[in-house]
């Protein structure tokens, strides 16, 4: 009998936010030269917080442990250099007592213990971090779901000893039944939670991402499985996609949450089922995982549409409105790149509109401009003012909103006289705004500080000799980047008009000596030179 022993626990390895959702296999380990043994398979998850060392010599079979796994090894390598790196990895002196492969193999077996080198364990997780992109494939998702949890202890230990460990395929229906929960009344659907998800339940038009394997009683083989291709299946409810019992489990989950679902034919494929392939009058298992939902329904409705009524503003009207409720939802959740995504792609949709009458053409241009007002918004959060720039340009009506976060994002790229016009042009619209007034208050501030130090710099060179001039020139231009870098709020500075080649190739000199980039802008026909951070 092999058995190992965990110690990262204990050392704080579960609490490492870096684990996440990292499942790394050893698997296929030779036993001999008469080829290959039985599997070894190693699998250890934050979520799942259990190791199955199975079948790892020729006629024993190890106990499951409970833990988490020090040692990742990447699933693409082949067996063979699986195999390598498992012996190596056991011949290694940080492995308690120097095992050695001859000692694995011998009946009366060997305890050895894993999990003690920890000097490397950050460098572990930076290279097998957590990923959204990681799914299980269509074996890990069994035996991780492993089904002991189901059966009563001394049954189970029974049943680990004479087969290595209890699975879906051996297990009847009916025990099952025993530790799951009705979703409906008569008991047609029943849910057991294997893994607990987070955040909130599916919304009603939700469209979700899911992996699942679906079994019939008795059945060695899934009839049904996206593993297989590796690749989650996208449906939206409410659409009958879905078996009706296997929706109403659906609509039960939570993110990233495992759950099993037993379904009685009459919500499954009835009593004629689909032979072969799907028995008739058969109760079915599906387990599904969760690995995302959104709250947007429409996404699938405008791909429905034709191409005639995507042209159209009545067919296209509602699925808009609802992207710009999900994009806000985004924002709301400060999930700022998300929200550009979908405002963008409801600006698109509209621009393709034909419309049929100026009242048509009104109730587009408020969608539009609210599309594109919350769209600059969203380039300020994210720090980018001359993108958000560019859309708000775009607005078809302004409101006070538009011209303040216009205002903004020209006072963040240094732009301060077309930053108060447009503050002011707001505040015009809404007298009572403290916001606006506040933020003219500010431009104002920053427009005599710059003013100041341009003409001080003006100043010296005047009465400075050539010599001096340069200098002086220089100290004012480095005043002047330092006093950008200082500014958090600031990406970008103009420099005075007139300058001359010289102060240039000075301007350059100093901007690059602490980081900055010099780039030249031209706006209403007005060429301006711009100090800018690196970042715009």
């Amino acid at each position: 009998m092999i058995v190992a022993k965990d110690s990262c626990q204990s050392r704080g390895i579960l609490n490492s936010p870096k684990v996440g959702n990292a499942r790394i296999c050893l698997r296929r380990w030779a036993a001999g030269k008469s080829g290959l043994g039985r599997c070894c398979h190693l699998l250890g998850s934050s979520r799942v917080n259990r190791h199955m060392l199975l079948k790892l010599t020729k006629h024993k079979a190890a106990k499951c442990t409970r833990g988490s796994t020090q040692k990742y090894v990447k699933s693409h390598k082949r067996w063979s250099n699986l195999r390598k790196d498992f012996v190596e990895e056991l011949t290694q002196p940080t492995i308690m007592n120097n095992i050695k492969i001859s000692d694995l193999m011998k009946e009366e077996g060997i305890t050895f213990e894993i999990g003690e080198h920890l000097d490397n364990a950050e460098e572990d997780d930076d290279e097998f971090g957590y990923s959204s992109n990681v799914q299980y494939s269509n074996e890990e998702m069994l035996n991780m779901l492993n089904m002991n949890d189901f059966d009563d202890d001394e049954e189970l230990d029974n049943m680990e000893e004479n087969s290595g460990g209890v699975t879906l395929c051996g297990l009847s229906f009916s025990k099952l039944k025993a530790k799951m929960t009705k979703l409906t009344a008569d008991g047609k659907v029943m849910k057991y939670v294997k893994q607990k998800g987070v955040g909130e339940v599916i919304p009603e038009n939700g469209q979700v991402v899911v992996h699942y394997i679906g079994y019939f009683e008795d059945r060695d083989e899934p009839f049904d499985s996206t593993y297989v291709s590796g690749q989650p299946r996208t449906f939206r409810l409410s659409q009958n996609a879905l078996l009706p019992g296997l929706e109403i489990g659906v609509r039960t989950m939570k993110k990233h949450e495992i759950s099993v679902f037993l379904i009685h034919p009459d919500l499954a494929f009835k009593s004629m089922g689909c032979p072969p392939r799907i028995p008739p009058n058969e109760e079915v298992v599906f387990i599904v995982h969760l690995i995302d939902y959104h709250d947007d329904g429409y996404a699938l409705t405008y791909q429905d549409l034709s191409l005639q009524e995507k042209q159209a503003f009545n067919c296209v009207k509602e699925p808009i409105n609802h992207m710009l409720v999900t994009a806000k939802t985004y924002f709301t959740k400060m999930n700022y790149r998300q929200a550009v995504h979908q405002y963008k792609k409801a600006i698109n949709y509209l621009e393709v509109v034909q419309l049929k009458n100026n009242s048509e053409e009104e109730e587009m241009n408020v969608l539009l401009s609210r599309a594109y007002t919350n769209l600059g918004l969203c380039y300020n959060k994210l720090n980018m003012p001359l993108k958000a720039c560019t859309v708000l340009q775009s607005t078809p009506i302004f409101t006070a909103k538009t011209y303040y976060h216009f205002g903004k994002a020209l006072l963040t790229i240094g732009d301060y006289d077309d930053a108060l016009i447009k503050l002011k042009k707001g505040y015009d619209m809404e007298p009572e705004n403290q916001l606006i007034a506040k933020t003219i208050q500010t431009a104002n501030a920053k427009r005599v500080e710059y003013n100041e130090i341009s003409s001080r710099m003006w100043k010296k060179c005047f009465k400075s000799n050539a010599e001096q001039k340069d200098s002086d020139f220089q100290k004012n231009i480095r005043d002047l980047c330092t006093n950008l870098i200082d500014n958090k709020k600031i990406m970008r500075l103009p420099l005075p008009e007139g300058i001359t080649k010289k102060e240039y190739d000075i301007v350059r000199e100093e901007a690059a000596t602490l980081g900055l980039n010099v780039v030249t802008s031209t706006r209403n026909e007005k060429e301006t030179i711009y100090i800018q951070k690196s970042k715009a």
